[in-house]
């Protein structure tokens, strides 16, 4: 069995800054004194993308001086050239401070807090789901989720960057039902601002007459982070007299495009689906997916274990045996 180096937790979000960067696993292995293999599990534990000999990552040791022309002579904010070059914030920094370059405080209005990849793939997920981006303005956009489960609402907080939410949050909500049925108790977080969304909002939402709608990036890929996160929002399961699951995500709001692109995300992921089309659905495809038999059993049993929230257990039910 491999040397688990639990002390590397403490270095986590530095080694996922320095692949991000365009540093090799060999490079950041050699900067902890442990293997590469080491190092890239640290980063598939994290969930990080990874380049697997793709297109070539601008190594920022060859750009200081790019960098620094953009930060003291363009005036550009740490922001703006963390997002040219797709990398974090805490990066540009270490190279700005290592050619002796002092950098202000970064504006907490245009700086994104901290985000890793995980917690990318959580507000991905959750987007596919209930969540939803809320633009007032340019430049001023903020994640938004109301759930009825409050435990739900209350660990997105936990497992999101400190400081994205005010403080006193989940608040709650007593709506009536539009059915004439009981009224229901909503629990909803609203995060800060955050550059992050303005540039999601780009690509998760089209323009459309009146209120803009949601959609799915075109270059969307899903993980099962995003997976959980998102059968949480929009999944159920029934069992059915037989005793066989029906495992089902509600996409009947998005494009037959977007409903295709998730399909295949979905099947990439091992689990074979196909689609059911819902009557009476004007702003969307009207199609949802669902699982086939044997690979929602798989679902079950596989996501079943790493279901966080006891709340949504039901979601997570155990069929009995085929006869």
């Amino acid at each position: 069995m491999s040397e688990r180096f639990e002390w590397l937790d403490e270095h986590t979000d530095e080694i996922i800054d320095r692949y991000e960067s365009g540093q090799s696993l060999r490079e950041i292995a050699n900067v902890f004194d442990v293997s590469p293999p080491t190092i890239q599990r640290r980063l598939h534990e994290h969930d990080t993308e990874m380049r697997n000999g793709g297109p070539r990552y601008i190594q920022l040791e060859d750009c200081v001086g790019e960098l620094v022309k953009q930060y003291v002579e363009h005036d550009d904010d740490i922001q703006t050239i963390a997002d040219r070059y797709k990398t974090s914030v805490t990066a540009i920094q270490h190279y700005l401070e290592n050619a002796d370059i002092p950098c202000a405080p970064p504006s907490p209005q245009r700086t994104d807090v901290r985000y890793t990849p995980a917690q990318i793939s959580i507000i991905q997920g959750e987007l596919l789901g209930d969540g939803c981006l809320h633009r007032q303005e340019p430049g001023n956009c903020f994640f938004q989720l109301s759930t009825t489960t409050r435990a739900h609402a209350e660990r997105l907080i936990q497992m999101l960057p400190d400081r994205l939410f005010p403080d006193a949050q989940p608040n709650v909500y007593t709506r009536s039902n539009a059915l004439g049925e009981e009224a229901y108790t909503s629990w909803t977080i609203s995060s800060r601002p955050q550059p992050a969304f303005e540039r999601m909002y780009e690509s998760w939402y089209e323009e459309r007459t009146g209120n803009n709608s949601k959609t799915v990036p075109e270059n969307f890929t899903l993980n099962r982070t995003a997976f959980l996160h998102w059968y949480w929002g929009d999944g159920n399961c029934s069992i059915r007299d037989r005793g066989a699951p029906r495992v089902s995500f509600a996409t009947h709001g998005f494009t037959e495009s977007g409903v295709a692109l998730l399909q295949s995300e979905v099947d990439r992921l091992g689990y074979d689906n196909y689609t059911v089309t819902q009557e009476g659905v004007d702003n969307g495809s009207g199609q949802y997916i669902r699982l086939r038999d044997y690979d929602a059993r798989k679902f079950l049993e596989d996501f079943r274990r790493v279901n966080h929230l006891p709340q949504y257990d039901y979601k997570f039910p155990v069929p009995e045996p085929d006869t």
